[in-house]
Parts: C-alpha cells; sequence; structure tokens
C-alpha cells in the first residue's frame, strides 16, 4: 500500500533533518585530513563543532569505520549530549557505544577495565556534594579541637564555616591532585611564595585523601579520575593496546577546556600514530578556574587549520565583535579572529551600548527592552536571550525579570542543585531542625527566617512580612507596657521577633 502524503512528508523532514550542512573549502579541508593529528582554530560561529561532526560522519560513512572506534570528547555532560545527538542524527543509525562523552567518563571506562582485570571492586567517581560534606567535617573536627588543626592566617579564620570557603578550599585541593602535587609539594611550594593559607591547605588535603581512601576505596573524584586512568594505561601497555586498536579516531570539542591530566590522557590514547583531530578556540577558555588550559590546542601536535568563515553573525555585528576582540590580549595568535562572512547575504544585524549607573538600573533596562521586543515587535520570550558576565549577577536580574512579568529560564545544569530556589528552603529548614534537636544556643538567624517565611514553605510575599513585623512588634510593646513598675524591660526587634515566633512551637 503506498504511503500516505503525512508519511511522505514526515520521511522528508527527517531527510532534511539529516542532510549535510554547507561547508567551505577549508572545512572540507579539514573532513578530508587523514592521517596524524590536525589543530583547527576558529571564532566563535565559524563551525567548529559542526566541522568535527562531519569529519567523525565522514570517517564512520567513507573509511568504513565502525562508530565504537571513534572517540569523541567535550567537556562537560551537556556539551557531550549535544554532540551526541548531531552526531547520531547525521549518522541515522544505532551504536552500541556513546558516540560522544567527557574525559571523566571514557577514564571511568578504562579504570573499570582495569579493576575488572584486577578482580576489583568497579570504581566509583565521588561527587561535589560529597566532597564538599568530606571537607566541612574536615574544617568542622578542626573547630572541635580533633587531631591536628592547621595554621590558618588569621584573617582567613572567621571565613572557616562558610560555604564560599569551603568552595575556594576545594578548587585549590583539586587543582593539586590534578597536576600531581601532593600534600608535602603544596606545603613546600607554600613555604617557598609566602602562602600560609597553602601550608594549611596541604595539611587538608593529606586529610582528605586519608578519609577518602579509608571510607571508599576505589573512589576517585573528577579532578584525579583522568590522570588515574592515564597512569593505569602507561603502567598497563596490554591494556594501551587494546584501548589504541579500539580507538582509531579521537576528536576532541572545545579543546581549549582540557586540562593538563586531559591533555596526558589524550596523549596516551593516540600515541605517536594515531589520529587526532583538535577543535576549539584558544582566547575562549571558561574553565580556567577548574584548571582548563589551552596548550594541548595551542601547543599540541599535528599541523594548524584556521577557520575564516564567521557563519553566525551579519556584517554589523562581526564588525564589532572583530573591534573588541582586537583589543584582548590572544592566546593563540589572533590569526584566527579575522573572518568573513558566507558568500549569501545575510541581515547585517544592530549593536548598541547603553551605560546605566548600577546594576538594578541596568536590568530594570534590561526588563524594559525585553518587554518592548515582545510586545511591539512580537519576538517571542524563547528567541530572547540575556547573557550575564558573572554568576554573582544573575540572582539580580533574575528577580527583576520576574517582577516585571518577563519569563525566565536559567538552565539547571548552571546552578548547583543546593542552590536551586526550591532546595534552598528545604536545605535551611532541615538545618534548623537539626540544630533544634541539637540544643544549639542561636539554631536560626533572621536572614534565614526571612528567607524560610517567603519561600514556598512560608508563602508569605513582602506585604504580607511587614504585616507580620507590626503585629509583633504591637504585642511586644504592649507587653513592655504592661510590664511591673521599677522592671527593666527592653523591647526586642522585628528581626528577634520573627526568629522567635518561627522557634515557638504554638
Amino acid at each position: 500500500m503506498p504511503p500516505s502524503a503525512p508519511q511522505v512528508l514526515l520521511r522528508r523532514e527527517v531527510l532534511a533533518a539529516h542532510a549535510p550542512p554547507a561547508l567551505d573549502a577549508v572545512q572540507k579541508q579539514v573532513v578530508a585530513h587523514r592521517g596524524g593529528s590536525l589543530r583547527v582554530l576558529g571564532a566563535p560561529g565559524t563551525g567548529k563543532t559542526t566541522t568535527l561532526v562531519e569529519a567523525v560522519v565522514d570517517r564512520v560513512e567513507r573509511d568504513g569505520l565502525d562508530a565504537g572506534e571513534v572517540l569523541v570528547l567535550a567537556p562537560t555532560r551537556v556539551a557531550a549530549a549535544r554532540l551526541r545527538e548531531r552526531v547520531t542524527a547525521r549518522l541515522a543509525r544505532t551504536v552500541r557505544e556513546p558516540l560522544a562523552r567527557t574525559p571523566q567518563s571514557f577514564a571511568f571506562g578504562v579504570l573499570r577495565r582495569v579493576a575488572a582485570a584486577a578482580d576489583e571492586p568497579a570504581p566509583r567517581l565521588i561527587s561535589g556534594p560529597e566532597q564538599d560534606l568530606v571537607l566541612r567535617e574536615l574544617l568542622a573536627g578542626h573547630v572541635a579541637g580533633v587531631g591536628a588543626r592547621p595554621q590558618w592566617p588569621h584573617e582567613l579564620l572567621p571565613a572557616l564555616a562558610t560555604r564560599g570557603f569551603r568552595g575556594q578550599l576545594r578548587d585549590l585541593v583539586m587543582r593539586a591532585v590534578e597536576r600531581g602535587v601532593d600534600p608535602v609539594s603544596l606545603a613546600e611550594l607554600g613555604r617557598r611564595h609566602g602562602r600560609p593559607d597553602w601550608v594549611a591547605a596541604a595539611h587538608v588535603l593529606q586529610e582528605y585523601l586519608d578519609v577518602t581512601a579509608l571510607a571508599a576505596p576505589g573512589a576517585y573524584d573528577p579532578a584525579s579520575i583522568t590522570g588515574a586512568a592515564a597512569a593505569a594505561l602507561a603502567d598497563d601497555p596490554v591494556l594501551l593496546d587494546e584501548v589504541r586498536a579500539q580507538t582509531r579516531f579521537v576528536a576532541v570539542d572545545d579543546a581549549h577546556e582540557a586540562t593538563p591530566a586531559v591533555a596526558a590522557l589524550v596523549r596516551t590514547v593516540v600515541g605517536s600514530a594515531g589520529e587526532l583531530l583538535l577543535v576549539g578556540d584558544p582566547d575562549a577558555t571558561t574553565q580556567g578556574f577548574r584548571g582548563a588550559d589551552p596548550s594541548l590546542l595551542v601547543d599540541g601536535p599535528g599541523a594548524v587549520v584556521r577557520l575564516r568563515t564567521a557563519w553566525r553573525q551579519g556584517a554589523a555585528l562581526r564588525q564589532v565583535t572583530q573591534r573588541v576582540a582586537s583589543r584582548i590580549g590572544a592566546v593563540g595568535g589572533a590569526a584566527h579572529r579575522l573572518v568573513t562572512g558566507p558568500t549569501e547575504p545575510r541581515p547585517a544585524g544592530t549593536a548598541e551600548a547603553h551605560v546605566l549607573r548600577s546594576a538594578t538600573h541596568e536590568a530594570s533596562f534590561v526588563a524594559e527592552l525585553l518587554r518592548r521586543h515582545h510586545l511591539e515587535h512580537q519576538v517571542p520570550w524563547s528567541q530572547m536571550a540575556v547573557v550575564v558576565r558573572g554568576g554573582s549577577r544573575t540572582s539580580t536580574l533574575r528577580r527583576v525579570l520576574t517582577a516585571a512579568e518577563v519569563p525566565v529560564d536559567v538552565p539547571a545544569t548552571e546552578q548547583p542543585v543546593r542552590d536551586q530556589a526550591a532546595v534552598v528552603p528545604l536545605l535551611d529548614a532541615f538545618s534548623t531542625a537539626l540544630a533544634l534537636a541539637h540544643g544549639h544556643e542561636h539554631p536560626l538567624d533572621a536572614e534565614r527566617a526571612v528567607a524560610l517565611l517567603t519561600s514556598p514553605l512560608g508563602g508569605a510575599d513582602a506585604v504580607a512580612l511587614r504585616r507580620l513585623r507590626r503585629a509583633l512588634r504591637s504585642q511586644e510593646l504592649g507587653a513592655v507596657d504592661d510590664a511591673e513598675p521599677g522592671g527593666v524591660v527592653v523591647a526586642r526587634t522585628s528581626d528577634e521577633l520573627l526568629v522567635a515566633a518561627l522557634l515557638d512551637p504554638v
């Protein structure tokens, strides 16, 4: 029976989705390259990821490689998932192994093979919250006098119990582990460079390694797992030959985000005779605070190809970005920034600059601009985006946009679970209940009380909170007036009354 019209239309749409994209001459050169290593540099919008996808598809369809013989790496889980979807859609087939993964995922697979060969327990990856919990318990033990206490600088003592300090300490510890710096070497570096905080952190690093080794044998944190996999491959020539035989082509997207440990793992797997494709922009590194080093892309092996066509922007926007980029220091040279537009005409685009007095005025201006484009120009909310320089500005902007009735969607991957709006009040309530159960003298402060009252758990808005403050204050002042003559009674503030009211079981 002949297919119906909707079936034919659907089939045409699927074929169109899988059609190869238009490539310029340089991109076609990269796709056709064979033998050895190749580094591809390009500014944002020049089609770096598209070129990588087409290079993978070309090796599978033209060279006959099995999809499992191609290793595609991306720096994050989100990037790997998107890359996996693009490659799978182009190949239009099912595969046994993930077509794109993070370096940590690949390293975990290597260590799992090592554990299986040695008849040892399977490895386990320590998550970020687990690391934070271990560090918090170690610091709390130091305060309680358990074990030897590190000699932290005096100016850091007030910050030891804060989450921000633990985050900074974890970054330092992870970067040391990632680069193979043991506690003794870290302490020596601290003494050599006059950094007593490094010396104290070395003490914490030694305790962290001891605790995790005893409590979770065979467990690896994200910073150490890639280095451990590279060392395991270097120590086992048989396993290394097996991995190289199963990995005939390695492609790394956003290679400028690779850490030294990831670079070592990639070089170990590829060797001197393997095929390697590195794609990225050395001036676009955003994971430097996590140890990313663009040297793998800048100083890596093989020839260098620069993509010259900017597919994403019109002529006016391209001129603006090039004027700005030309004044910024370049890590990999500025040659890959000199781009031209595609041959087919595109809208030129517009760019405006506005100087405002404060962050609040800036957020209000952005909200008004978004509303105007939505109401006057019928631009859907889903086609608008606000780029923020740092995460600290996100909360203020989100609050102002929400008050202006602009729907806001912050990707969950950009926020740790503990900082998400639905989780924070639960954690605050649990911590307060635990503090009460342990008999703490001050289980709740005014700031957390206000946060609990205005959260979905409390359900109060600003008006209800103001009325509650006035009612509690009025009751307090009435109690002061009714006190016995001669007694000294001081009325409590509204903050103190809020805390007392929340802690009252009645």
